[in-house]
């Protein structure tokens, strides 16, 4: 005798007994689940990455309603989910429909390194203090090129523009900052650039800016580490300082840009990554050896962590006391300074030194504090300002994850739809630290909301890989974060919301806000 049909029940014959259909969750499409279906054939639903991520994207509020729903509920938006800021919001807004420049000229090669610092550069008008783009590539050139914004008029070298490449077929509302340089500023070095970090604060555009805050630490790679990267320790890289306390000219009778790099030492080792404390008197160098600590005021240095694994990634918190490492073996690591820990090597001289690496086989040192653990190699860890607690992760399976450095069993936070297999890719959050911007091997840009995870934007912008990002900080920090957003983020042009550079081997692009 066959069960009887009741309506919202199906029967499980093994179980002889009634169950109730499990119906979808609002707003799903999944069916029912009833005894007609469960008597079909499951077939295996194979869903690509590009549907998950689709998925996932929500869809965003718009400005009318934005605007409408502050004037009804004041700061605080209320929604079916949760309970969201207008400025975070509108800020989501401006995210999900930016305009992205490209510079033509093949000689912005910046797949390796890229970041903005301060200079002062002559100019007609006498000296003014301006930013400059440093950017380097595993072409062994390193380059410097004058940001020219409405304040600032030079006569001296080429000016190049850029033209919109995305989206194409909407008019642009204000383009991109024009740079200018020339032949002096060019320089080829011996290997490839790993890296290029400011020396001293962060945060460039503030009062009372340190002179330090016009150097950038430049540390590259040899020809012979670059065909065996991984882990060769056959000839090593070198760390140099570029200091741009002196006056830059860009005219073609001016200083080649070699003569403002000093060598600071040398070292038998793989240097993949670097980062300098806010008060400019320290910087780490993360090698296939560990971590190595430099004093840029006396020129010494000592291993402070030894690793079987290259540390792939590194940045300082805060107080400069303590300075994230990401390991190739999945391990981000917080390693205290402070600690006492046994030199390996010791160097006293301010000249450039050669740095000797115990050619032993190296084995873990145990004197760190805390670590969290990713699934795959780490390739890019960001330290957020407002709050030292949190960090960002991304590794080398795509994932990109948020962590609480007081309850490490577990990351906060996921960010879904990134793409990656073996490549490092950089993240970049904006300067009020609510977006989080990574590119992907399918040659996307996707950025996504910090506090809810949500994609916000995501597409193929150019034929090219994006692994190298730089988002500038701009306004004044002395109202806080929370009131960053009023101030605005971009001086290139007060019309724009917000603005970050985008280096690949194609060449470089700069995207902005509208």
């Amino acid at each position: 005798m066959s069960p009887k049909d009741l309506p919202g029940f199906y029967f499980d014959p093994v179980k002889n007994r009634y169950f109730k259909n499990k119906c979808p969750l609002p707003g799903s499409k999944r069916p029912c689940t009833s005894s007609s279906t469960s008597s079909q054939s499951e077939e295996p639903c194979i869903s690509s990455p590009r549907h998950h991520i689709h998925v996932t994207r929500k869809k965003l509020m718009k400005p009318s309603k934005l605007i409408q729903s502050r004037e009804i509920n004041g700061r605080l938006l209320s929604s079916k989910e949760v309970v969201c800021n207008f400025q975070q919001e509108c800020q989501k807004v401006q995210a999900s429909q930016p305009e992205v420049w490209r510079y033509q000229r093949k000689s912005f090669v910046s797949d390796s390194a890229l970041e903005e610092i301060c200079g002062v550069v002559q100019t007609n008008q006498g000296l003014i203090e301006t930013n400059l783009l440093a950017m380097g590539g595993v072409c062994c050139l390193i380059s410097l090129h004058g940001i020219r914004n409405g304040s600032l008029e030079c006569d001296y070298g080429i000016n190049y523009s850029p033209e919109l490449v995305w989206p194409s077929q909407r008019a642009a509302h204000c383009g991109a900052p024009w740079l200018f340089s020339n032949s002096a500023t060019f320089v080829h070095l011996t290997s490839s650039v790993s890296c290029i970090r400011r020396i001293g604060m962060d945060i460039p555009n503030t009062v009372n800016v340190a002179p330090s805050t016009r150097q950038a630490l430049v540390k590259y790679l040899t020809t012979d580490n670059m065909v065996t990267s991984l882990g060769s320790s056959v000839s090593g890289g070198t760390v140099y300082v570029l200091n741009l306390n002196e006056p830059f000219s860009f005219s073609e009778n001016s200083p080649v840009l070699y003569r403002h790099i000093t060598k600071v030492c040398t070292c038998d080792c793989t240097i993949w990554t670097a980062d300098a404390s806010s008060n400019g008197t320290k910087a780490t160098i993360g090698t296939n050896f560990g971590v190595s600590l430099i004093n840029l005021e006396t020129g010494s240095s000592s291993l402070v962590y030894r690793s079987k694994s290259d540390v792939l990634a590194q940045q300082f918190d805060l107080s400069g006391n303590v300075v994230l490492c990401g390991v190739r073996n999945g391990a981000i690591i917080a390693i205290d300074l402070r600690n006492s820990m046994s030199k390996c090597f010791e160097i006293s001289s301010r000249a450039a030194s050669q740095m000797q690496y115990p050619h032993k086989k190296p084995r873990r040192n145990l004197n760190t504090s805390i670590a969290a653990f990713m699934s795959s190699a780490v390739c890019s860890v960001v330290q957020l300002q407002s709050d030292e607690n949190y960090f960002l992760g991304s590794s080398m399976d795509g994932s990109i994850k948020l962590f609480d450095r007081r309850f490490l069993n577990k990351a906060i936070q996921s960010y879904e739809g990134n793409v990656n297999s073996h490549s490092r890719l950089q993240l970049a959050c904006n300067p009020s630290e609510t977006l989080v911007l990574s590119g992907g091997e399918d040659c996307f840009v996707r950025i996504w909301s910090i506090k809810t995870s949500q994609l916000v934007f995501e597409e193929n912008i150019s034929n090219c890989i994006m692994p190298i990002v730089c988002w500038p900080y701009y306004g004044d920090f002395s109202y806080g974060y929370d009131q960053f957003f009023r101030h605005g983020e971009n001086p290139y042009q007060p019309t724009c919301s917000w603005g970050v550079w985008l280096g690949s081997y194609e060449g470089l692009f700069y995207m902005r806000g509208p």
